[in-house]
């Protein structure tokens, strides 16, 4: 698949599933050990993590399951606290950095190729994600920071914003750090939640279907492919 990069200035990365599949490898077996230290009888298996994945962010995703189980009939009161989901939160991004050093986490093939290739025609690139920035600065210091060639011009994580994906505010956040016009940047997302913030906020967008979000719908991107590798660059 050959996209032309010629009338862009910037490449938006989104983080998890997009420059590695992190969801199944880190972030769910780091929910269910998360969930273990603190005794909660949760365990989530692959299928239910997929549905939760269409809430953005970790602690919003522990949340809405908490509110399932409520109107399931469960008593609130044997339920954890929004106070302790927050405990369980963080207890999880620890456990999934462990994990990253570890070297359970790979990037997805071509990803690094594909960043070189932007930054050697002098194309810069960034990151959009509504995750957390402890899991993006583990991410970077674990897999990218000694194979890419040049550090993301811009860096927009979970707690620079008040709305998450589809809501735009990370992509005009993004847009407004670097002084620039929508149509200057492409963002690269793996999920329909991606793929709407950005062409909400005016973005071209390249799909990059990821283990979870196979099967969403990307007829808002520009261009979908199943993995970097299949990419054609022109510039």
């Amino acid at each position: 698949m050959e996209i032309n990069f010629s009338s862009y200035d910037f490449v938006l990365f989104d983080v998890d599933g997009t420059i590695a599949e992190t969801e199944a490898l880190g972030h769910l077996p780091a929910f269910n050990e998360s969930f273990k230290c603190y005794s909660i009888p949760w365990e989530w298996d692959a299928k239910l993590y997929k549905e939760l994945l269409k809430i953005s962010g970790g602690l919003e995703r522990m949340k809405s399951f908490r509110e399932g189980l409520i109107r399931n009939g469960s008593n609130p009161s044997s339920l954890p606290d929004d106070s302790t989901l927050k405990k369980i939160h963080s207890t999880k991004n620890t456990i999934y950095a462990k994990l990253l050093d570890e070297d359970k986490v790979k990037t997805r093939p071509g990803l690094i190729s594909f960043i070189n290739s932007l930054v050697k025609n002098g194309k810069h690139w960034g990151v959009v994600t509504t995750t957390s920035q402890s899991n993006w600065n583990g991410l970077w210091t674990s897999l990218l920071i000694k194979q890419v060639n040049s550090a993301p011009i811009v860096v927009i994580c979970g707690e620079d914003v008040i709305a998450k994906k589809p809501d735009p505010q990370a992509y005009q956040l993004a847009i407004h750090k670097l002084n620039t016009h929508p149509k200057a940047c492409i963002a690269v997302e793996d999920s329909n939640n991606g793929v709407l913030a950005a062409w909400r906020a005016e973005v071209d967008v390249l799909a990059v279907r990821s283990q979870f979000f196979a099967d969403e719908d990307f007829s808002l991107a520009k261009v979908v492919v199943d993995e970097f590798t299949e990419l054609t660059l022109n510039f």
